[in-house]
Parts: structure tokens; sequence; C-alpha cells
């Protein structure tokens, strides 16, 4: 599924949640509204479990987590989070086939007092109570944080690096909410390592730590720009001021691995003098520690200052005497540089002039030279052999968000053949069942869902059944249906819209199948976007689908399908517009059998037949006389008694009087051609 659909179906139940416990604060039992906003919640909940299945919402202090990401609400979604994390809340689990009445216990619960809820057990022992079957809730207890929650398997994911992204926000989101949280967790990840090395000690178990303190720096470096430094002091603060029994081997291993490890140089940059000395001191009275000046010196190589000032607190408070020595002030050469003297005889500088002519520079360059396009080609090749042949799900990830915008490169400059080929290539580890077939999918999808921005209506309006980037949708077809057909029910743009619809289409009648769930769809909307479509392919196929919804009981629906089946003339469409003419909206009535020809008239006499005698239409006196004449023209002589009945002078109202003159002139018409039968004109004496 595309998870562009997937977020906006999960961000519209959380709109629909917050409106439903708003309403049910501000208005009193019994209120239309209440109901209102439940049947909209339970529209929304039940739309998303019939194509994702169950919906996880992850509460936090700051905020709602949803598919992995902060949901931005604004203030009331925002106090949501925090009234349910405040009751120990951590993820609210709504079930299929969940029931209004459940939403409303729900809507009960979430309404109370936070003091009224604790009392009464929790949470999920008011759930319990109701015996709410499709709620459920995984509790905090009152007074302990997220940082509980990092069980061993999600210790070792972050030393692997293969953190969901729920997990991902949550740690991040621990660090983000102070010292008091992130001392916390440093206490919940240094426990997690004991549990996980349970034979280390000393200087092995401080090593584990720093490894573990290494993977938090990795989350901190993948946070949002701007927030990373931030986030890196906080880490920073708390290893400076960590409770643990381990932190003097910790301490000194910061110390002893920032001359060469990014982390710890960074953490030491964080700190500040007074923090670093801190940390310093007590190593140096237990003796593992003799001189700090050169860990200080590498630690600290572009804030020598800083260096300086905690050398002289050190000296301050121990009464030692630090000097920084003038070597290490020194720039020093890289490591890779091992044998200099041979390095300058490698390279000569001499004073020969180079003579080089514009020919030779000109040649030179057209040896060398390769334009955009072809290095776009070869780098959407490469891209694709680099998917094909990794099986890390994250490096296939990064990898494929390279691959995409190459991709929607090559559509825009034309080249359509290799597009279809990354298309195919796709399409293919999408339907294997390797790790990394669920990354291709959404890649595929997401390739897909923007040709419409990349194409105008015009450029649709002429593709013939040759076209290359016809032909690439087609070699992928059902993906294409799926894909167009989701991002067509999430489209609001009334333009956007057309061109999507006018793609769907252009795919033809083999691809009908994966539209049909739409036609089922909750929604009227999408059910109409989709049946318009599929009414204009006018294939037997798609005829077939657009007569099971011919009793849709949207009126709008119906009247969609008409419309649709208009454009088509066929003698197919002709005979499903017929069903149309019993429809329990006598406007559709009206407009289908308008719509009707001659030839498809004479094969429903009978059921022109019974519409001049249906009661409702004596209020659409107008529409009953056309139902007469056109039985006259196409020579109805069955109707003969029935209009002889409507054709009685015996009238009191003028509109009677003048269905009563259309139906005698039938009658004569009918009776003029000749076609009636010995026995009509036995009833007619």
């Amino acid at each position: 599924m595309s998870t562009l659909g997937r977020a906006q179906a999960a961000a519209a139940v959380v709109r629909r949640l917050n409106a439903a416990v708003k309403s049910r604060r501000l208005y009193e039992a019994g209120h239309s509204l209440r109901a209102q906003t439940v049947t909209a919640l339970l529209t929304a909940a039940s739309a998303y479990h019939e194509r994702f299945g169950s919906f996880v919402l992850e509460t936090h202090r700051n905020g709602l987590i949803i598919e992995g990401r902060p949901f931005e609400g604004g203030e009331s979604v925002d106090a949501l989070a925090l009234m349910l994390y405040s009751v120990g809340v951590w993820q609210l689990v709504l079930l299929p086939a969940i029931a209004a009445e459940e939403l409303s216990d729900l809507m009960d619960i979430v309404t109370l007092e936070r003091d009224d809820i604790l009392a009464k057990g929790g949470f999920a022992e008011l759930l319990e109570k109701r015996n709410l079957q499709h709620i459920r809730v995984f509790e905090l207890r009152p007074g302990e944080d997220d940082a509980a929650h990092i069980t061993l398997e999600v210790y070792h994911q972050l030393l692997d690096g293969t953190l969901s992204p729920q997990d991902r926000v949550a740690i991040l989101g621990l660090v983000q909410g102070g010292p008091e949280q992130t001392q916390r967790l440093l206490t919940v990840i240094f426990e997690r390592t004991r549990q996980a090395f349970p034979n280390a000690a000393g200087q092995e178990l401080a090593a584990r730590m720093y490894t573990a303190l290494s993977a938090l720096d990795r989350l901190i470096v993948d946070a949002p720009q701007g927030e990373s430094q931030d986030l890196l002091k906080e880490l920073a603060n708390a290893v400076a001021g960590v409770d643990d029994p381990n932190r003097l081997d910790l301490h000194l291993t910061v110390l002893q691995r920032a001359a060469g490890d990014l982390s710890a140089r960074a953490l030491l940059t964080a700190m500040t003098s007074e923090q670093i000395a801190r940390m310093i001191i007590p190593c140096l009275e237990a003796g593992t520690l003799t001189d700090p000046t050169e860990p200080l010196i590498k630690g600290l190589p572009f804030d020598p200052q800083k260096a300086r000032d905690t050398l002289a607190l050190l000296s301050q408070r121990t009464g030692r005497s630090f000097d920084i020595a003038p070597a290490l002030e020194e720039v020093r050469l890289p490591e890779g540089v091992r044998n200099i003297s041979q390095d300058l005889t490698d390279f000569q500088v001499t004073d020969v002039d180079v003579n080089v002519s514009e020919d030779d520079v000109r040649a030179l360059t057209g040896e060398l030279h390769l334009d955009g396009v072809s290095l776009r080609r070869e780098q959407a090749l490469n891209l694709l052999n680099l998917v094909l042949a990794d099986d890390d799900e994250r490096e296939v990830e990064a990898t494929l968000e390279t691959l995409i915008p190459v991709a929607g490169a090559l559509v825009t400059e034309g080249h359509h053949d290799l597009f279809r080929i990354v298309l195919q290539h796709l399409e293919v580890i999408a339907a294997e069942r390797a790790p990394k077939a669920r990354r291709a999918q959404a890649a595929l999808n997401h390739l897909i869902s923007s040709i419409p921005g990349l194409v105008t209506a015009k450029d649709i309006a002429q593709w013939t059944d040759s076209h290359p980037l016809l032909a690439s949708l087609r070699a992928v077809g059902r993906s294409s249906a799926v894909a167009l057909a989701q991002l067509l029910a999430a489209e609001r743009d009334l333009a956007r819209r057309q061109l999507i619809a006018a793609m769907l289409s252009k795919l033809g009648d083999e691809f009908v199948d994966p539209l049909a769930p739409y036609l089922k769809d909750a929604n009227p909307e999408v059910v109409r976007m989709i049946v318009r479509i599929v009414a204009q392919m006018g294939t037997e196929k798609a005829l077939a689908l657009v007569r099971g919804v011919a009793r849709h009981s949207d009126v709008r629906v119906r009247k969609e399908i008409v419309s649709a089946l208009a454009t088509v003339p066929t003698a197919p469409a002709q005979a499903v517009l017929t069903a149309f003419l019993q429809d329990a909206d006598l406007e559709i009535r009206e407009q289908t059998f308008s719509l009707l020809r001659p030839d498809t008239l004479r094969q429903t006499k009978q059921m022109l037949i019974s519409m001049v005698q249906a009661p409702e239409l004596a209020r659409r006196h107008l529409f009953k006389m056309r139902i007469i004449r056109t039985l006259a023209e196409i020579g109805a002589t069955e109707a003969l008694p029935v209009l002889r009945r409507i054709g009685s002078p015996m009238k009191l109202r003028k509109r009677d009087r003048e269905i009563a003159r259309v139906a005698r002139q039938a009658v004569s018409a009918l009776l003029a051609k000749g076609s009636a039968p010995a026995r009509l004109k036995g009833a007619a004496s």
C-alpha cells in the first residue's frame, strides 16, 4: 500500500478522534454533535481498517506519533497527547470491527479527570470493566517514563542500527525531554548493557557502555537539522553527571577514545571545561590517568582554548602543574603520510613551461565530456543494479531514495524506455518474499504516483496505444492501477483528479480488476471517481462492474454512472443504462430515458408501458407525455389498451387533459400505421 495513503488515512482518524473528544467535553449528554463526531470517527477508522488493519496511536509527552512520525495537529491534539500520556497510555490500538458503542464508551473514559482514571485502576482497567473488546491500551505505570520500554531487544536493535521508526522517535523524545529524562535513559541503557554482557566488568564493561553511547550519538546525528547540537549537549551533560558504579571507567574510556573516535570527541566538545575537569580529577586520584594533557589536546583539536581552561582548572584543584607541550599545539601531519622525502620526489616542480594548445584542451575535454542526460542514464542503471544485488534492507532503502528522483528526471527528459526498465525490475523485487520487497513496492508506488506531476492533460489526451510512457505503465499494469487509484482516492485538487482519471482510463480493460475494491468503498466520493473511469472504458468487463453498482444507495453515484455511460455509444452501454429506467430517483429515470436510442427503446417497451402507468409520474406530466409519444414512434401497439385508458376525456385538471390529448394522438398514430392486429380492433370497439 502507498505509504502516503496510509499516513493520510491515519491522520484522518486522529483528527476525527480529537473532534470526538472535544465535542464530548464541550456539549452535554444527548447533544446531536456528540453522536455525529463518533459516527465520523467510526467511518474514518473503518476506512483505515479495511485497507491497513489495526490502527495504532502512540503518545508522548510532546505529542502523538502515527506511522512512525510526529503528528502536527495543533494545540488541541498536543493537549490530547499530554492527557493520555499523563494517565499512563503509551499506545492506543483500535482493532477492526469496532462498533460505535465502543467508541462512545472510549470517549467517556478519555474525558474523565486524570485523578478519576488513576483512582479507578488506570485506563486499561476501565476498558476491561466496560468490556471494550476492540480497543487495546498499552500502559506506562503512573510516574514511570518511556525509558522503561527500552527492552533488551530494543537495546540490541540500537547497537545494530535497526531500530524501528517508532523506537527511534521514542528515544530521541527522551533526550528532548530534558536532563532527568536523559539521565533515566542512560541508566536504562547501561542496565541493559549489563544484562546483554553479564560477564563483562571494569574496562571491558565500560567499553560496552561506550559502544551504546556511540549508537545514541548516531541517532542524534540523524535528528532533524537544527536539533542535533542541542540533543548532543543534553547527552554530554548526562554522561558527565551519570550516576553509575562504572562511571570512573566510563569517563576514562571517553577521554581515551576522544583522540580517534568522533563520538567521544563530539561529547567532549559539547561539555564545558568544568564538566571535563570533574571527569578527569577522579581518574587522576585513582591513578588510572597520569597526564591528561595529550588526551585533551587530541580530543579538542578545534577548541584549544577549552583544553587550556580545563588544564587550568585541574592545576588549581589538584595542585599539580599541567602545561601544554609546544609540540602538541603545532599542526600535525596526517597519519597517512609516511615518507615525506619520497612524496616530494614523486611530485617535482620545474621551471619548464607547459604549453597546451586550445585544440589539445578541446580534444581532452571531448574525451571526458558526458552530458547530463548520459550521466543520469548511467546513474539510474547503476542504482538499479545496486538495488537488485543488495540484500541489506537499510542499504536498499537509501539506494531507492536516490533512484526515485533520478527516474523521475528520466520521464521529464523523455527516456521512457529506461523508466519502464526501472518499473519492471522494481515490480519483480516487490513480488518476491525478500526483506526488500516492501521497500521496492513503496518506491514503485511513489514513482507511478509522481507521473501526474510530470505530464499535462494535453499530453495524456495525445497518448496512443504505442506511446512509450503508457507502455511503461501497462508493463506494470496492476501496480499502476492500484497506485493511481489510491492517489485518486486521496486527491482533493479537481485538476489533478481529472489528470489521474485520464491516465487510469488509458490503461485498458485488462487492468480493471484492481479498481473493483474501490467501488465498494465506504466513501461515496471515492466510488464516484472510480465508477466514472470504469464506465468510460466501455468494455464488457468494465460494464459488468458498473452493473454491480447500479443499485448504489447514494443517488450521486447513480447519477455519475448515467453521465459516464452517456459518453459510451455502444449497445452494451445502452443495455446497462436500461437498468436506470426503474431507478427510485425520477431525475435519473428522465435523464436515462433521454439517453436511450430508438433501437434500445424498442427493446424496453414493457418497461416503458409500466413507467407510463406509475403513480409517481403524475408530478412529471412533461416526462409522461414524452414516454407516450415515444411509444407511438417505436410502434408499441402493446400499449394501446393503456393509452386508451389514459386518453379518456373525463379529466378535471388541465395537466391531465393535456396528457389525455397526447395519449389519443398516440393511439391514432399507432392505428394509422396499420400495425394493430385484429384483437386490437376488437379492443377498440
